[in-house]
């Protein structure tokens, strides 16, 4: 069998053609392979502007910076104060955790002609946070650290602290048995006169 240069030209022109449509196919799958990451990336950046965006609804508008801490008949009607654990959801740009403890307060109830009346004080001492009790047998709140007490109502009594505890809004929500508290729960700096809110 006789070999012709068109047989040498013809053999060396199919594996030249093999290895260019491998570089393509290699090329083109590279592209793919790099612009994967780069949308997977790119949705996680751009998620918290989609959630901004979508927007609460209306009663999540209304309940805003609230946080369930309780059943109404959870509470004595005799006005003694009663500490709570306050856990909430917690999420910043890109994650969300459930049930968080992000603090406690006390909550008393007075009861006055078929109505309830609830006052809600947070459980940080305003001198440099510690976490206030409240004494049954001295009828006030005190802080265990550097001994300032206060009031019932809040007010400072004496000690180092340079104001009363902070109140917080309540909002009752529901009917009869039914009845939730709701507090607005945030903190507050320590050591200031004036009741600035962390954050």
């Amino acid at each position: 069998m006789q070999v012709t240069d068109e047989d040498v030209i013809h053999e060396r022109e199919q594996p030249e053609r093999r290895s260019f449509l491998a570089r393509v196919a290699a090329t083109a799958l590279g592209g793919v392979a790099a612009v994967f990451p780069f949308a997977v990336g790119s949705g996680v950046v751009l998620d918290p502007l989609r959630r901004k965006r979508r927007g609460p609804s209306d009663d999540a508008t209304a309940m805003a910076g609230f946080v369930r801490i309780c059943s109404l008949d959870a509470l004595p009607a005799d006005g003694r104060p009663q500490p709570f654990m306050v856990t909430a959801d917690v999420s910043d740009a890109w994650t969300r955790a459930t049930g968080q403890r992000v603090g406690a307060v006390f909550l008393s109830r007075a009861d006055a002609d078929g109505n309830s009346k609830v006052t809600a004080f947070s459980a940080t001492c305003p001198h440099l946070g510690c976490a206030v009790e409240f004494d049954a047998s001295q009828d006030q709140f005190a802080c265990p650290c550097h001994v300032s007490g206060f009031g019932k109502d809040g007010q400072k009594l004496f000690g180092p602290s340079l104001r009363g505890l902070d109140p917080l809004e309540v909002k009752l929500v529901g009917e009869g048995a039914g009845t939730e508290v709701w507090v607005a729960f945030q903190q507050f700096r320590a050591g200031m006169a004036e009741r600035v809110p962390v954050g």
